[in-house]
């Protein structure tokens, strides 16, 4: 009988190997793209939430700033009106660092964590203004007649605001502020037009309190990108520059 030698089928060990590391390599590429693609995301994510907290700041804060100054005149010639009727000088009388019919007041600081800015309106949420109440930093109602003050400030990285001379603190935003820097656009000449940028410090020195018609603020927001390829060795500042709606002694 004749022996037939026969030769075992299979991958060598060479080829094998080539195998591997081919394999690796391209698990290696996916397992890059992947995590770019989750990257990509968070960086989305994040700046995301720093247009949504520079929304919130500006919103909140424009609104409190346009609401200085207003007292609810309309109420003096209602059905039952006030015992004392509405003016000025009945609605802002001087306390807590505020002048004699004044409704806007901060102080200056040009290092961080920067400025205070204070404004005080008196509460109208009657059901005659039910549509449109008077609204607090903090988004709440006071009873009409109530002489509501605002105060922010920047404190433990955040911009917070105070109803009730600094006691408590709510905050506006969760995302980090390093600094504010508020500037006071005074009328000197008493003709409606904006004549000078001021810092508080300045305008209390010129007593120019009762001439402010506009007011800027600079909100310097931490880059939440910091420390990822190509991004400066400093947090960067992201849209720090907010124009705020004029100041008018409203009568509503």
């Amino acid at each position: 009988m004749r022996n037939v030698k026969t030769h075992q089928g299979g991958v060598g060990l060479i080829t094998l190997l080539i195998a591997l590391a081919l394999g690796i390599f391209l698990l290696a590429g996916l397992f890059q793209i992947w995590l770019q693609t989750r990257q990509t995301f968070g960086v989305q994510g994040q700046l995301a939430q720093l247009q949504d907290s520079e929304r919130m700041a500006l919103t909140t804060m424009a609104n409190t700033i346009q609401t200085a100054g207003f007292y609810p005149v309309y109420l003096n010639y209602s059905a039952t009106p006030p015992t004392t009727p509405y003016t000025l000088a009945n609605s802002f009388v001087q306390s807590g660092g505020f002048g004699a019919e004044q409704f806007v007041t901060g102080t200056h600081t040009a290092t961080p964590p920067g400025d205070t800015l204070s404004l005080r309106f008196v509460a109208d949420s009657s059901s005659t203004n039910s549509n449109n109440p008077t609204l607090d930093c903090q988004g709440q109602t006071e009873t009409t007649g109530t002489l509501v003050t605002n105060t922010y400030e920047i404190l433990n990285g955040m911009l917070q605001c105070s109803t009730d001379g600094g006691n408590t603190w709510q905050p506006i935003i969760t995302n980090p502020v390093s600094d504010m820097q508020v500037y006071y656009v005074i009328d000197q000449l008493g003709d409606g037009n904006q004549l000078q940028y001021m810092t508080a410090d300045q305008v209390t020195n010129g007593s120019y309190w009762g001439k402010v018609i506009s007011i800027e603020v600079e909100l310097w927001f931490n880059n939440p990108l910091y420390g990822l390829p190509g991004q400066n060795g400093q947090p960067a500042i992201l849209n720090p520059i907010y124009r705020i709606a004029s100041v008018n002694q409203t009568e509503q």
